[in-house]
């Protein structure tokens, strides 16, 4: 009778699981989210010294945010370019002679040819220790430096100028990007029925009219805790802004509507 019993209650789950997944939408929730968003730091310690940006300001990709007070920096740096040049006329000068009293090394001193040719390897590790010492003087004069890391918009400030910021600990801007897309959450029992390709009808207190998505991504995974499955969708050329929460139905391609859910017994 147990047996029987069993039987016959995973029969009617069969049952009402294939008339729920029958229906041609599923209620969702969603939220707005930035497609890239981020907390910018500094990777030195120092002072501001200029800050160029504010929250609302809409910056490119290598947009100077702000600047460190580094005049000890500028100085090191100008200082190993000028030595770099001045290594660099000294290494090809020795370069042209070296070559020339190459093709006639028989008919020289062999003292004097290989006093020359000391000379420009020595050049040729002078020369090398000159563009390590720029390239480093410019990475710390450039670690001063904030640059936007990607397109967007400026959403907090963190910093003013005069206030001491640490190496990656202090927090100077959270950036994000001006393309949107929407966190869209429903039942997992439709895990199986939702696919790439449908249609989310949505609205937003605001929105006058419906408006429409289509889904580019399902999560591969359930939330254990609340039992919702996650789709994603963009929001091209959206003013809403992030955070929004609203709700609407996502819209089952016939073909999927009509399929059985199906259940390992």
């Amino acid at each position: 009778m147990l047996t029987l019993g069993l039987k016959a209650e995973s029969q009617i789950e069969i049952q009402r699981d294939a008339q729920e997944v029958e229906q041609k939408e599923v209620y969702a929730t969603f939220e707005v989210q930035a497609v890239q968003s981020a907390l910018l730091a500094l990777s030195a310690n120092g002072v501001v010294d200029k800050v160029y940006v504010d929250v609302g300001s809409v910056v490119k990709k290598g947009d100077k945010l702000l600047e460190l007070r580094a005049k000890d920096l500028r100085e090191n740096t100008e200082v190993a370019r000028a030595n770099l040049e001045a290594l660099r006329t000294k290494h090809s000068f020795l370069s042209r002679q070296f070559k020339r009293y190459e093709k006639s090394k028989d008919a020289l001193d062999l003292n004097a040819f290989e006093k020359i040719k000391a000379e420009y390897k020595v050049s040729v590790f002078e020369l090398k220790r000159a563009e390590a010492n720029y390239a480093l003087q410019k990475e710390l004069l450039d670690n001063t430096i904030l640059y936007a890391p990607f397109s967007g918009v400026i959403t907090q400030k963190f910093v003013e100028v005069g206030d001491g910021v640490g190496a990656i600990s202090s927090k100077a801007f959270a950036l994000e990007s001006l393309e949107k897309k929407a966190i869209i959450r429903f039942d997992s029992r439709y895990f199986g029925a939702v696919q790439k390709g449908d249609t989310f009808v949505y609205k937003v207190v605001g929105v006058l009219q419906d408006s429409k998505l289509t889904l580019h991504k399902i999560y591969p995974s359930i939330d254990k805790n609340t039992k919702k499955a996650t789709a994603e969708s963009f929001l091209k050329d959206s003013k809403i802004p992030s955070g929004v929460f609203g709700d609407g139905m996502i819209l089952l391609s016939p073909k999927k509507s009509n399929q059985k859910s199906k259940r390992v017994l």
